[in-house]
């Protein structure tokens, strides 16, 4: 085992239990699984603010060697996903992926098992590190995650030639990113924004910026998350450091500038995926968010609550499609996530889901949804799917004050969960 290797599992074993995305449905009619009215009132103040800054990658260690692929498919994917980050109807049953299984005649397991970046990575890492099967031919991780993935060379190259609607249809935002520069590992699934949920009733004023959370007006009433990139990372941009820029002097600081209102008793706790539930029911006045949850909420749960990105900044997520290797069927893997590149199929993910999309086209897509929805009488799903349309991607405007996580190897990831730990425990 590598230095670098052990000194990432200390990192994880320091690490507390974090919480992810929910991946609640967003825009969903029960039953239908058609978009309601009224979907517009939080997305444009999130497109408003949203931008990216372009950072490096580093693939040091990765093998760039494609391995051969069967000459045809096993009839067979394994893929381990977040919860509730597909479309999917009354009976549990996911219609896109039936589709796909009509088409090709490959059967889907289609698994919600991943809950946290990290301890999805502490399940897998033991066979990736022996050469072994994980179990999944399609694994969705975030951005950060993917770069440590191809450091540690636990993935393996994609066969672009069976994945032509990648090359055809991808976003320019989603391609050559920082993390798998080439994609030569990885493709977008979806991405969104963290940034800080908040109920006005209880606030009483707008919530503007990261410092809001530590106003000791809001005393026992404020939520952060356990998701120590996401905490940090906004706390850095707070005192005006970009995180991929970070030193371990900025992260010291922000653990100061975190510890002393952990110690006052300022945070209610450390959330997860629980967070929306403590923020929709009151228990929460404000907290670190993630925009898609909260649009959601404000749909279904709670009309109050606003999302916002701090004036300081916000942090740009990308969760990805990416093969492990010794994958049992590396090219039923590929059929599939050439499959979601169609924009006919990226579209209806972009219908229940809400969050970026990846793939061109999906916004003219949708937009033939809607006018078929008016052909209909249902002018209510019409408005609603041209909201979806209009914000399916960030524009040129937005893409301003929102930036990527830092690339953490070794013991500098080991000295910010130390870092972060101490805020946490108080």
């Amino acid at each position: 085992m590598s230095e670098e290797q052990s000194s990432i599992e200390r990192a994880i074993e320091r690490a507390l239990a974090q919480g992810r995305y929910s991946r609640r449905g967003f825009l969903r009619r029960a039953g239908q699984g058609a978009l309601v009215a009224g979907s517009a009132l939080s997305l444009p103040a999130i497109l408003a603010a949203c931008g990216i800054k372009p950072g490096t990658g580093s693939s040091a260690g990765a093998s760039n060697t494609i391995v051969p692929l069967p000459s045809s498919p096993a009839g067979q994917v394994d893929w381990a996903n977040w919860p509730a980050y597909i479309d999917i109807d009354d009976n549990g049953k996911y219609p896109t992926i039936e589709k796909f299984t009509k088409e090709t005649g490959i059967k889907v397991t289609y698994t919600e098992a991943i809950n946290d970046n990290e301890e999805f990575f502490g399940k897998i890492q033991p066979d990736l590190a022996n050469g072994n099967p994980t179990g999944y031919d399609i694994i969705t991780m975030t951005d950060w995650m993917i770069e440590r993935l191809i450091r540690l060379d636990y993935l393996q190259p994609l066969d672009k030639s069976k994945v032509p609607n990648f090359d055809a249809n991808v976003q320019p935002l989603f391609n050559d990113p920082w993390y798998d520069k080439g994609n030569k590992y990885s493709m977008a699934w979806q991405s969104g924004i963290t940034g800080i949920g908040y109920n006005p009733k209880l606030t009483g004023r707008k919530i503007t910026s990261f410092d809001d959370l530590l106003d000791p007006k809001f005393k026992g009433k404020v939520g952060m998350f356990s998701e120590m990139r996401d905490t940090m990372s906004l706390c850095l941009l707070s005192l005006g450091v970009k995180p991929e820029d970070a030193t371990l002097a900025d992260v010291e600081k922000a653990k100061t500038k975190l510890l002393g209102p952990a110690k006052a008793g300022q945070f209610r706790n450390f959330y997860g995926n629980e967070y929306y539930d403590e923020l929709s029911n009151g228990n929460l006045a404000l907290t670190i968010a993630w925009s898609g949850d909260i649009s959601q909420m404000k749909l279904y749960d709670n009309h109050d609550v606003e999302f916002v990105i701090p004036d300081s900044g916000g942090v740009l997520f990308i969760d990805n499609m990416c093969i492990p290797k010794a994958a049992e069927h590396p090219l039923d893997a590929h059929l599939l996530m050439n499959f979601w590149y169609d924009p006919a199929n990226a579209a209806v993910l972009e219908e229940y889901v809400g969050y970026f999309s990846p793939v061109k086209g999906v916004a003219e897509q949708v937009t033939k949804d809607a006018d078929a929805a008016v052909a209909g009488g249902d002018q209510e799903t019409a408005d609603a799917l041209k909201v979806v349309a209009a914000t399916s991607y960030p524009t040129a405007e937005s893409l301003k004050n929102v930036y990527n996580y830092k690339i953490l190897k070794g013991d500098e990831e080991k000295k910010w969960n130390e870092a972060f730990n101490e805020v946490v425990t108080g």
